[in-house]
């Protein structure tokens, strides 16, 4: 009897087993149906892929041939490429100047420079056609380097975008005027601080605000906040967009860290909404929004 009863209770557990796998299992493909299809949508299978590609670069004749082009073509490239490099040594000559001799004590420049073309063609670009780092007035829409060439600005924050410069340094002027008595003080407040939170709670409709130095800032203390009061791990993200500088969100390629707390879904799609709605480990959801 004793034997019945065991071997009874054994399979009781193993079914228990079996159905607590299948959970699992089905959370499991949920997950990933909601994941983006590209490898930024599976950090780890990214990280693995990146590893696989080796580094490398084209020399002078693999840069303007890389698509295997007629040699006509070739030369027509080579010729319109030393043009356009010597236009930038003369027109801009003195930001260049400082460019080049930056990046040695800025490292953010170097980063930058890294990037801002593919790794195969950079090392060519950087030499013979370097952008430069440095203005020096703005006006408008439009911002003056340091050899008086004009730029309308494209790349500039959303305010900036939206109401010009001049705007922007008349609030900077007046904003000086209006605590200048009081000056850098750390820890207590000036009295605008009171009238800006009330009217930001105002806009908003939410019932209190926080103020960052910086929009990453901003995230990794609404995360942490997050996690502390859910008592969960996770965060979602949706691939594509930004929310600043931190490794939780920029996880994958270019992250020395592996990045487990990190989901990144689909936009837009009902199976990201299942894994919403079934998951108990996400603590936040992050939501990029363009301000207009």
């Amino acid at each position: 009897m004793e034997a019945v009863i065991t071997t009874a209770a054994a399979c009781g557990l193993g079914v228990m087993g079996l159905a607590a796998s299948a959970v699992g299992l089905r959370s499991r493909l949920e997950l990933s149906k909601a994941r983006h299809r590209s490898l930024a949508g599976h950090e780890r299978i990214a990280r693995f892929v990146a590893s696989l590609v080796p580094f490398y670069q084209y020399d002078d004749a693999q840069f303007f041939s890389a698509d295997a082009a007629p040699d006509d073509v070739v030369a027509q490239r080579r010729a319109d490429f030393a043009r356009l490099a010597d236009l930038y040594r003369k027109r801009y000559a003195t930001t260049l100047k400082l460019t080049v001799e930056a990046p040695d004590l800025i490292s953010d420049l170097q980063f930058t420079e890294a990037y801002r073309v593919p790794f195969q063609f950079s090392r060519h670009v950087r030499r013979q056609l370097p952008v430069g780092a440095f203005l020096q007035s703005s006006s408008g829409v439009t911002t003056t380097d340091l050899d008086g060439n004009s730029f309308y600005d494209l790349t500039g924050s959303y305010g900036v975008n939206l109401f010009g410069y001049d705007f922007y340094k008349e609030c900077i002027d007046k904003a000086l005027e209006r605590v200048h008595a009081l000056g850098p003080v750390l820890g207590s407040y000036h009295p605008l601080v009171a009238d800006n939170a009330a009217r930001l709670v105002r806009l908003s409709g939410m019932d209190e605000v926080s103020f960052h130095m910086s929009g990453t800032e901003a995230v990794m203390q609404a995360v942490r906040l997050a996690r502390y009061h859910t008592r969960r791990t996770h965060l979602v993200r949706f691939c594509g967009a930004y929310h600043g500088w931190w490794g939780d969100v920029q996880p994958g390629v270019g992250n020395p860290m592996p990045t487990h707390e990190t989901y990144t879904l689909k936009d837009m799609s009902e199976a990201s909404l299942r894994v919403l709605r079934s998951r108990r480990d996400i603590a936040c959801v992050l939501v990029f929004k363009c301000p207009r």
